[in-house]
């Protein structure tokens, strides 16, 4: 099946990930749907796109209502969604015992919750393309192992592979592509702007937003549900599924 024409929402699309993913797809000349809660970064994204074809919507993903709202707007003002690229999410750090309760509920309502409400709110409008539709989930490698100093990242992205996979299955013999991509650690707002990186980060360098992306949108081109980005990330997914007890061991070892 071919893939839909049609216009492509990204949320996150103020800043890292989501403006790169704006970026490459306005070079291929696509009609997007910028999303964000930050209107000022939209702006700042929207004006390095240049001549492309773009409707701007600031929008909570947490708000199921104004989600719905958001997909109604962009429909009406831009045409009918045939792909999304769900990139908003947050990123806090810090050992169980220490970090608030309440930073573990936000990280599940964005980048989890979030993500439900993209999906139920677009699913309609992708499921009426014509042809191939997209609904990209951006997860992480933590949301396939858990790590140290992550357990409310990784338990928020766990939840994001869960949902979409269920998607996935739920979705099989239509038109939507469901596909969740699963980057390493990037070099983007949200990582530097932490005060102290989890010790895992050793096991890997910051990989830039736009080789995250271009991976991503390669993958877009094969068959996996999962993409993985880099060769540390498929390797230790291979060795977690055969020999968990030596992932096991790394991780220990880098975080004590």
């Amino acid at each position: 099946m071919q893939r839909a024409k049609g216009t492509w929402v990204i949320t996150g699309a103020g800043s890292g990930f989501g403006r790169v993913f704006a970026q490459r797809l306005a070079e291929r000349g696509e009609t997007l749907a910028l999303w964000d809660r930050d209107a000022k970064g939209l702006e700042t994204t929207r004006a390095l796109l240049g001549a492309a074809r773009v409707h701007v919507q600031a929008v909570d993903v947490t708000d199921a209502a104004a989600v719905w709202h958001a997909a109604e707007s962009t429909r009406d003002a831009i045409g009918p969604v045939a792909h999304v690229v769900n990139s908003a999410g947050i990123l806090r750090v810090g050992p169980v015992k220490e970090l608030g309760a309440e930073e573990h509920a936000r990280m599940m309502q964005v980048n989890y919750l979030g993500s439900v409400h993209v999906a139920q709110a677009l699913l309609p409008q992708l499921e009426r393309a014509s042809g191939r539709a997209t609904l990209l989930f951006v997860a992480s490698v933590a949301g396939l192992r858990g790590f140290p100093e992550l357990a409310g990242y990784c338990a928020s992205k766990f939840a994001v592979v869960g949902f979409a996979q269920a998607l996935r299955d739920e979705l099989h013999g239509t038109n939507v592509d469901v596909r969740v991509l699963c980057p390493p650690p990037g070099d983007t707002p949200m990582v530097r702007e932490l005060a102290k990186v989890p010790p895992i980060y050793k096991l890997s360098r910051l990989y830039t937003a736009e080789e995250v992306v271009d991976a991503a949108l390669r993958g877009l081109d094969r068959r996996a549900f999962a993409i993985l980005v880099d060769a540390n990330s498929k390797l230790l997914h291979k060795v977690g599924a055969i020999a968990p007890g030596v992932v096991d061991r790394i991780v220990r070892f880098v975080s004590r």
